[in-house]
């Protein structure tokens, strides 16, 4: 499941953050201090606090664009003044929080707002997010889902699905910072989607495809745990892969 905090004032942000985690210690988080910055982000996100207002786009500009797009985020507003909470009901919002945010309440919101993507089956949105990415004259959305790797080859990204492949100019460190904690950086070169490994050791990883990618040594630590967490989130279990 993901989380988006969208405020302007960075000590509310990274309140919301700690409140979050004090509670879903494992939960995904994105901060972002502009709607702009959200928006063009272009990840799907299951629950969403957004402040009202914030310079350039504020919160319900920002949720009206978000609505537009086909989202289903469950937005829940933060703001200093109660007054503006009326609008919230035109973009289908779940809740308000009124600054300086009360901890019981907080909590109280956040559990509800996770019962409500869970009885709505939110969990399968974050598969279905994406990227929009331009190779050629084309732009595209790419679901995270399809994608198996991502490499870096001569200045350009090559991103890797089932049967094909796409080139396109990118940054791999924006890359890893938007596709979230199902895929990893595990060489300088190679970003990851966890969900197509199919065995690794300390030399490389096999993903369902047959295609082999490099495992940096001082990555696979960092790799196992993270994969480990993935599995056990995906299976609700645990599981352990070929070493």
């Amino acid at each position: 499941m993901r989380i988006a905090v969208c405020d302007d004032e960075p000590e509310i942000l990274n309140d919301i953050e700690r409140k979050i985690h004090r509670l879903y210690p494992e939960m995904e988080v994105f901060l972002y201090e502009d709607g702009q910055t959200l928006l063009d982000a272009k990840i799907a996100f299951d629950i969403l606090f957004l402040d009202i207002r914030m310079e350039g786009r504020d919160g319900m500009e920002t949720a009206r664009a978000l609505r537009g797009t086909g989202s289903r985020a469950v937005i829940i507003f933060v703001t200093a003044l109660e007054e503006y909470v009326y609008d919230a009901f035109d973009v289908s919002a779940f809740h308000y929080l009124v600054k300086p945010l009360d901890g019981a309440k907080f909590f109280n919101v956040l559990k509800k707002a996770v019962e409500e993507c869970q009885n709505a089956g939110a969990e399968t949105m974050s598969a279905e997010a994406g990227i929009m990415i331009k190779h050629g004259a084309v732009t595209e959305r790419i679901l995270f889902s399809e994608i198996y790797y991502l490499e870096v080859f001569n200045r350009k990204i090559v991103l890797h699905r089932k049967d094909d492949t796409i080139e396109f100019y990118g940054k791999m460190k924006e890359l890893e910072k938007s596709l979230g904690n199902d895929f990893m950086r595990t060489h300088r070169a190679y970003l990851v989607n966890l969900r197509y490994v199919r065995k690794y050791n300390a030399a490389g990883i096999t993903l369902e495809n047959e295609q082999t990618v490099l495992l940096a040594k001082q990555k696979y630590a960092q790799f196992v745990k993270q994969y480990m967490h993935f599995v056990r989130r995906e299976t609700g279990g645990e599981e352990t892969a070929d070493e």
